[in-house]
Order: structure tokens, then sequence, then C-alpha cells
């Protein structure tokens, strides 16, 4: 397990079944964002195809902390694999809607990981 912390956001990094699994709490903004774009990075270079986000603990999501998930969409999706965030639910997902569907969402880590074709949940 990894933790570390800036500001108001803390990031988690542990396994679920043998997928790798961001945890953000707290609140993600311009100043703690790269905190988050950091952690998915490691992941993806590490050559990982499949990531969860899980933001249902954050109390605030700006918009840098949205670039970061996309930017880890668009990395990992480039490699061949697959992320799908969980708890993006409320306003937060009314404000990405206008986008269309760019995020595999899940309402829980046991649909992430079927979303991502793991049959064994936690």
């Amino acid at each position: 397990m990894f933790e570390r912390q800036v500001n108001e956001l803390r990031v988690r990094c542990v396994a679920v079944n043998s997928v790798n699994m961001v945890i953000a709490d707290g609140e993600c903004d311009i100043c703690s964002a790269q905190l988050l774009k950091d952690t998915m990075a490691g992941i993806i270079n590490e050559g990982q195809k499949k990531l969860i986000v899980d933001v249902k603990n954050l109390r605030y999501i700006d918009n840098s902390g949205f670039a970061a998930i996309l930017w880890a969409r668009h990395k990992i999706e480039e490699n061949g694999g697959k992320i799908v965030v969980v708890g993006l639910n409320g306003d937060y997902k009314r404000k990405i809607n206008p986008l269309g569907n760019i995020l595999n969402i899940a309402s829980s880590i046991g649909e992430a990981l079927w979303a991502l074709g793991e049959r064994c949940f936690p």
C-alpha cells in the first residue's frame, strides 16, 4: 500500500484482486491534483492495463482533478488498458455529462472490477 498527502488531498494506492486502485480522499484542486496525476502515472508507467480510481470520499474536485483523471484515461487506453472511476456521483457526474461518455463510471468497486473483466469480487 502507498499513501501520500498534499494539502487536503490524501491518495492511497492498493491492490484489489490483481487490479491497482487509487483512492482519493479530501479535496482535489489545482494545488493537489498533481499528486493524483503522479500516482496514476506511476501505475500506468509500470505497464498496468487496469486501473480503478475511487473518488467517492472526495469532498471536492475541480477541473484540474478531472483533467488528471482524463489524462490517465488517455494514457492507459493508449497502452491498451482501461480505467474505471468509482463514486463519481451527484454534482460531479453532472459536471462531466455534457462531455458525453468519456469515462467508465461504476457505483461500486465490485462493479468496477466487473467492467475491467475481473470476475472475483472483493
